[in-house]
């Protein structure tokens, strides 16, 4: 079950997918594949199956982070109400971060970097124009 929006997608050049999702169709279709396996690995079936495709769901995650758009239009984009929207975009992040493939590392990670020699920082001053004060 593939929707007409990835299918447009897939018709188009490699370039024009990465320009819309911000990631490559290697990438795209391994974050569809651990979706797919972890939902079969799990076979929880809680409330109504979803409409969405599992490359929708993921397509949903994306537009997300890519466009920043409220949760409101993203559900008008895919028919769907707002709340429906942002539950699919938390189980779909959870489902990736737990695969391991995509968990960014913490602030240990950023602190270890021992390769870093100088920090430049701009201590430039600007005028900023302040309100005059009103006698009272």
């Amino acid at each position: 079950m593939s929707s007409k929006k990835y299918q447009d997608l897939c018709r188009g050049s490699k370039t024009r997918f990465r320009r819309y999702t911000g990631v490559s169709t290697f990438v795209f279709e391994l974050m569809v594949l651990l979706v797919r396996q972890y939902e079969e690995e799990t076979k929880i079936k809680t409330g109504r199956p979803s409409n969405l495709s599992v490359e929708d769901r993921v397509l949903l995650l994306l537009e997300y982070y890519r466009e920043n758009r409220t949760f409101f239009h993203l559900g008008m984009s895919y028919s769907l109400s707002e709340s429906n929207v942002y539950r699919n975009i938390v189980k779909i992040e959870d489902i990736l971060m737990r695969t391991g493939y995509f968990r960014l590392g913490g602030k240990k990670v950023l602190l270890s970097d021992k390769e870093i020699k100088k920090v430049y920082i701009d201590v430039t001053e600007t005028p900023a124009q302040r309100p005059k004060k009103s006698p009272q």
